[in-house]
Formats: C-alpha cells, sequence, structure tokens
C-alpha cells in the first residue's frame, strides 16, 4: 500500500510500506487503517529471519517496526520515540559489522538510543561491564529493533522504528503499559502515514 511519508516540515515521496512487530500481545491488532501487521517474533534471530522473509515477499521501501520498550532514562510509560541510533549487544566487542546504525530520513533527527539484546532487561540484575556500558548510553532497549534495522540497511530499504516505553526493568505491568503505548503510537502513525 502506497502512503506519503514527511518530516513535519514537507512531503516526501511515496512509498510501500510494511509494518513489523515482535508480538500481537504488543498490540492485538491484525492492521492499522489499513496497512496489514506481520508478526516477527520475540528475539534478535526471529526478528532478522522474519523481516528478510517479509522484504523478499513484499518489496517495501519503507519498513515501520513498532513495539514496546524498556525504559533506561525516565521516560513516561506510553511514551513513543522515534528512534534515532540503535545499538547491538555486540557493539563494542570487536565485531565490526555490529557498528551503531542511524535510521533517521536525512533532515530529521532523534536523540533516542536503542540498546538491542536477547536478553529481558531486569533493572534488579547484575549485568556485565559491556552491558551495563550499553545500559548508560542508551535511552531504551528492545530485543528485535538493531536486527530489524540492520536487515533493512543490508537490504537498501529505509526503516523508522517507533518504540513505546511499556516497562522500567519490571514486567509486571507490561501487558497494560503496552496497551497504552499501543494507542499511542496509533495517534502518531495517523499523523505521520496517513
Amino acid at each position: 500500500m502506497l502512503v506519503r511519508y514527511w518530516d513535519n516540515k514537507k512531503r516526501y515521496q511515496m512509498h510501500n510500506i510494511l509494518l513489523v512487530s515482535a508480538t500481537k500481545l504488543e498490540h492485538h491488532d491484525d492492521e492499522i487503517n489499513g496497512y496489514p501487521i506481520h508478526i516477527i517474533g520475540v528475539g534478535k534471530v526471529a526478528a532478522t529471519t522474519n523481516t528478510l522473509r517479509l522484504i523478499n515477499q513484499y518489496k517495501p521501501e519503507l519498513v515501520i517496526n513498532f513495539g514496546s520498550c524498556g525504559n533506561l532514562k525516565g521516560y513516561n510509560v506510553g511514551q513513543v520515540l522515534e528512534i534515532g541510533e540503535l545499538y547491538d549487544d555486540f557493539y563494542g566487542c570487536v565485531v565490526p559489522e555490529h557498528e551503531p546504525i542511524s535510521v533517521l530520513p536525512r533532515g530529521r533527527a532523534s536523540q533516542y538510543k536503542l540498546f538491542t539484546t536477547d536478553t529481558f532487561y531486569d533493572k534488579n540484575a547484575v549485568y556485565s561491564n559491556h552491558y551495563t556500558e550499553m545500559i548508560r548510553k542508551c535511552d531504551v532497549v528492545d530485543m528485535e529493533g538493531y536486527s530489524i534495522a540492520k536487515v533493512c540497511k543490508d537490504e537498501n530499504i529505509s526503516v523508522s522504528l517507533y518504540k513505546w516505553v511499556s516497562d522500567n526493568g519490571d514486567s509486571s505491568s507490561w501487558l497494560a503499559n503496552a496497551s497504552i503505548g499501543y494507542n499511542n503510537f496509533k495517534k502518531v502513525f495517523n499523523e505521520r502515514f496517513n
């Protein structure tokens, strides 16, 4: 489906949009305004393989990933952040293909940094020095974002990531908070892509 994309100042070209989300538990919908939501699974491996499969199947011009994230810097529950820079948990571990990825289109800016890892963030856990450094460096944490951005970069496809704060390392209210964030994301989506 084609839609205009803009940066609050002017409209850009038409895009064929692919919406991807880790799990239906984050939203309970099959589509947003006629755009199907494709479930890619939880974690970096599922996100990588399923995003690539969907790109090959649908040939999108723009992939939009949305979903919940863990709060590392004191944002409000349900707050939607458009991610500007992504880090993988291998970053800084002498693995050059895991360098940070910037994902915003030209002319846009975002200070929000996302840390992607296959470990559920727990504010009470003791982590390695490297993991703790990434928690300090980034604003939020998820389990799919970097992988999606990496696949899109490798396939030369534009990508936007919208993450809403669902918890601060205590998942006891995750489901209720995910619902708040999803409703807020739909408002952002309607403003920018309709």
